[in-house]
């Protein structure tokens, strides 16, 4: 039995990967949702979901989660079947990032609320924008974050390991997606990305920004289930 891991974004929750993982639950899988919650490191996200899940994983990451994912493949190679890295970067924390992420975190105290109208809008596509129940699930999303963990995650993100160093040693599948309008993950990243890697192939999703999983579900759950039967089952 195969066990699909979904790990989700900064203030995000199993919100970001349900519906898609619904598509691909089969009498051969279970599903995990990775707690990205409780750990104040990348590294312990990661540990923490090996060690709460057993045997072989496919892993499904947004955004953060995908460098979660992506430490998860360094601690326990033998242990990922695939993985699916969705708006994904890989760096370590650029020279300004730990005052950038401070002074995200002080406008998420004074106004979480204000802060999710404005970041919600700045990360989704212009299509995607327009559609209000799509912008109210995300925002409500980010209000639902307390901001302790908000705090945390930020935290985590400013030590963050730069995983281009240890990616050429993954061998197994990887399937790096992101959204066409993307300007923190861009296309041409997602492929300097790839080429770390041995075995990666990509894919740019039109009608999606930095929030592909809410924007454009059914696609990426049609693009994972091709990649995965191809690659996998």
């Amino acid at each position: 039995m195969t066990t699909i891991v979904s790990i989700p974004g900064i203030m995000s929750d199993g919100r970001t990967w349900r519906s898609i993982v619904g598509d691909l639950k089969s009498d051969k899988t279970t599903v995990f949702e990775a707690d990205t919650r409780r750990d104040a490191r990348i590294e312990d996200m990661a540990s923490r979901t090996l060690r709460e899940t057993n045997g072989a994983l496919i892993v499904l990451a947004h955004s953060m989660g995908t460098r979660v994912a992506m430490e998860m493949g360094r601690q326990s190679p033998d242990r990922i079947g695939a993985m699916v890295l969705s708006n994904a970067n890989a760096e370590g924390p650029a020279q300004d990032e730990a005052a950038s992420r401070e002074s995200r975190i002080a406008e998420v105290k004074a106004d979480v609320v204000a802060y999710a109208r404005c970041w919600v809008t700045k990360v989704i596509s212009a299509e995607s924008a327009r559609d209000a129940r799509l912008v109210g699930d995300i925002r409500q999303m980010v209000e639902d974050c307390p901001l302790e963990i908000h705090e945390r995650q930020n935290r985590a993100l400013i030590v963050r390991p730069d995983a281009t160093v240890y990616l050429p040693s993954f061998e197994f599948p990887v399937l790096l997606m992101t959204g066409a309008e993307d300007h923190l993950s861009t296309p041409v990243v997602q492929e300097a990305i790839a080429e770390l890697m041995r075995d990666c192939e990509t894919v740019v999703i039109e009608g999606a920004g930095h929030l592909l999983p809410f924007e454009q579900p059914r696609a990426v759950s049609a693009v994972v289930k091709e990649f995965l039967c191809r690659r996998y089952f």
